[in-house]
């Protein structure tokens, strides 16, 4: 029997083809194209110069009053967002229960030109629309927005939603622009895909795909558009910027889309293709159709909507998703125009320039990305009710520990280090004295590379795990990264305001947040699911969140998910806040099936996972341990201990109030923090809570507690203190005070935060 369907009821999209998705499918049926010369005097020096841009008066005619003094990306945001929830006809639904996945590839700058988080744009359209689900900010670049609405149907599958907004958004920055000018990937006129691959255009917009169970939408009188009836991801582990030319990771997410979709080859009847117009991406999607379709292959349709919108990256997969979704309802493929009618003859069928009735049952719309992230999703017209099946709830452990900090470097490391006491001084790991890499690799990597491929072997070698090279094209990886690379960013920009047209390309394909990911997959061969998570603090568990629902979907046995983050040089140092720090941190995750069929013995096991908006408080937190969602029974009992004074541990941020609502919600639970011992290395500390809550449970053992009267809510020493003076307990109410805790815990909550924007919970318990 098959999952429940999760069906698409709102559109909405904005970009150079059109201000909302009536004016975009008409221009798409006209062969209206958007690009042309970008009229800003700065973009003059460059050769190429034409772009998808979205013309001011589209964006300015849908926002009024506070919302017109938003940056660009926010202002697209919120329009396409708007227009897809309008579309779908809501009315009293639970903010609570309405989440939002968007895909971005760049930072945007605010108005001082600083780097905004790149979460900022989801907490505007969030916080504008009332949305308090699920948040998950998806940077795996031209990947990004395909991307996001796999994972909205992932939310939804879990229970943890009922509606999301899922899509993504980028502007035209002149910065990225001059990066792909470096790369000679760009065109000097309008693309022309498939035919004369010469170059990209970038462009700009976004585009929302509202999702909703099928039973629920016919429930409240919604008009299905669409099925979302499967996705799939995949990574080449080939190269930072260019494709596998074997076209084998393309070819491999579409076999997992369909396989997720219960859907064959058989069944398509148009793919929508990503469609750059660059040779290297042009052969590849070529090569992914033949290897794909076989002798079919020519008989399927496929064209590409860049040759009217350009390449807006974090939002190409929303904008073709949006597309297929419309070609479903219309029957009707759109062309690729500017096709040259002088091409060569092929052996597929590109549509050229002239959009073609047809019947249309299943899209496959893909996107395939800088390094090395490929999505594709299966769209099909909605089916009727039908009877279905819940996920399963899988159990899934942790297996695996490796830690890359200024004070560790391995699991026996940290382990001295929490033992002895030793504090964070804001020093990089120390990572000379073995090979984590290939030479060849590693000189050409940046340091949040290298810190997050060192974390990765460790972690690896410490869950025992042995697999052949044919398993690890289904090994899963989820990156987590609050910022990703600061070298990288300031090197790239430094070169950009000497001359735009000598940009530190090494530099420019290190930008994107996804690459560390991908330098992760290339340097240990992992081909399976693979994203990346950008929410901040809270992105460590967020990613662990996406491993669990990989495992549960069975989309993956094994799972390696790695955070990494670094601080910028010349940083002032704020008082009384915890020195600014680099690091890394990975863990291995396994089915609970899987580690037990190859003997292996977890840390700890995941009973529940939750993320919510909104600062922690007390009865806060008593809300999200209600709202975690897990494996039944053992997410309850554990819920039960956690409640009834039995032995539990708190990991938290160190953040101020902390401490005061955990007390108020778990009087019987003890507190602690990384922070003294790691410092801050945003994501990276995120996931060194995950793993220190799993060392307690396994090993007994904790960083003690460096406690301040601010801990307490009327500003005095805190009531209990862990065995400070060696008359109590380690392990018995208040803080750690002891690093060795006297026996293992049977339960820690692991906390996590990205300041007024999501806040996070997950429950691991002994295995």
């Amino acid at each position: 029997m098959a999952l429940r369907p999760i069906v698409v009821t709102g559109l909405g999209i904005i970009c150079a083809a059109g201000r909302d998705p009536a004016e975009f499918w008409q221009r798409l049926l006209s062969g209206q194209g958007g690009l042309a010369p970008v009229a800003d005097e700065a973009y003059a020096v460059f050769e190429a110069r034409y772009a998808g841009q979205v013309p001011d008066e589209w964006i300015t005619s849908q926002l009024t009053g506070p919302d017109a003094d938003l940056d660009r990306t926010a202002q697209l945001a919120l329009i396409a967002a708007r227009q897809a929830v309008e579309e779908a006809g809501l009315n009293g639904y639970d903010p609570d229960r309405f989440g939002i996945i968007l895909g971005k590839c760049q930072a945007t700058p605010d108005a001082a030109g600083l780097y905004q988080p790149m979460h900022r744009t989801q907490d505007v359209v969030a916080e504008r629309l009332g949305l308090g689900g699920p948040r998950i900010l998806v940077s795996t670049a031209c990947a990004a927005g395909g991307n996001a609405v796999g994972l909205a149907k992932d939310k939804i599958l879990t229970g943890e939603a009922d509606m999301v907004l899922a899509g993504g958004v980028d502007p035209l920055l002149f910065g990225t622009y001059a990066g792909f000018a470096g790369l000679q990937a760009l065109s000097t006129g309008p693309c022309r895909p498939y035919s004369h691959s010469d170059g990209l255009n970038l462009g700009e917009g976004a585009a929302f795909l509202l999702l909703e169970p099928l039973d629920l939408a016919l429930a409240r009188g919604a008009r299905p558009l669409a099925e979302v009836a499967g996705y799939g991801l995949s990574a080449d582990a080939y190269h930072a910027t260019a494709p596998d030319p074997t076209g084998r990771g393309g070819a491999s997410a579409v076999r997992r889309a369909l396989a997720d979709a219960g859907l064959t080859t058989a069944d398509v009847g148009y793919v929508s293709g990503h469609g750059t117009g660059t040779p290297a991406n042009d052969a590849m999607e070529a090569k992914v159709m033949r290897v794909v379709f076989g002798e079919r292959a020519g008989q399927v349709p496929t064209s590409s909507i860049k040759s009217y919108v350009g390449h807006t990256l974090g939002a190409a997969g929303a904008v073709e998703a949006v597309a297929s979704v419309l070609a479903l309802r219309h029957g009707i493929a759109p062309p690729t125009i500017g096709f040259d009618d002088d091409a060569e003859p092929g052996d597929l069928d590109f549509v050229p320039n002239k959009a073609r009735p047809m019947p249309i049952d299943t899209v496959v719309s893909n996107n395939y990305a800088f390094g090395g992230n490929n999505v594709s999703l299966v769209l099909t017209t909605p089916q009727s009710p039908r009877e279905y099946e819940e996920l399963p709830r899988r159990e899934a452990v942790i297996t695996g520990l490796g830690p890359a900090l200024g004070t560790a470097t391995g699991i026996a490391e940290l382990s001295a280090a929490i033992l002895t006491g030793r504090e964070a001084t804001g020093e990089a790991p120390s990572l000379e004295g073995r090979t984590f890499a290939p030479r060849s690799l590693w000189r050409h990597m940046n340091h949040l590379s290298r810190m997050a491929i060192a974390a990765s072997r460790l972690a690896w070698e410490d869950s025992g795990l042995k697999l052949p090279r044919k398993a690890l094209d289904d090994v899963g990886l989820v990156f987590a990264t609050g910022a990703g690379s600061a070298e990288s960013t300031g090197g790239f920009d430094e070169s950009i305001a000497l001359n735009p047209n000598k940009p530190a390309v090494l530099s420019f394909s290190n930008v994107v947040l996804n690459a560390t990911g991908g330098a992760v997959c290339q340097t240990l061969g992992l081909r399976g699911p693979t994203t990346t998570i950008c929410n901040g603090a809270a992105s460590a568990s967020i990613a662990l969140d996406c491993a669990v629902e990989m495992i549960r979907a069975g989309k993956a046995e094994v799972v390696l998910v790695v955070a990494a983050d670094e601080a910028a040089h010349g940083t002032a140092q704020p008082p009384g806040e915890p020195v600014k720090a680099s690091g890394a941190v990975a863990f291995v995750v396994e089915s609970a099936e899987h580690c037990a069929g190859r003997d292996g013995t977890p840390y700890a096991k995941i009973l529940g996972t939750g993320h919510h908006p909104g600062d922690l408080t007390g009865p806060g937190l008593t809300r999200d341990l209600d709202r975690l969602h897990g494996p039944e029974p053992a997410l309850t009992r554990g819920l039960d201990r956690l409640h009834d004074g039995g032995s539990a541990l708190v990991l938290g941020t160190g953040a101020g109030g902390e401490a005061a609502a955990v007390r108020e919600a778990l009087p019987h639970a003890v507190l602690t923090t990384s922070t003294r011992l790691a410092g801050d290395c945003q994501a990276a500390t995120g996931a060194l809570n995950l793993a220190l809550g799993a060392l307690a449970i396994r090993d007994g053992i904790a960083p003690a507690h460096e406690s301040t009267t601010a801990d307490s809510p009327d500003g005095s020493a805190p009531a209990h203190d862990g065995s400070r003076d060696g008359s109590a307990p380690a392990l018995e109410g208040g803080f750690v005070g002891e690093p060795e805790l006297g026996a293992p815990v049977e339960r820690a909550l692991v906390l996590s935060e990205s300041p007024g924007s999501v806040r996070g919970a997950v429950l691991l318990g002994a295995a």
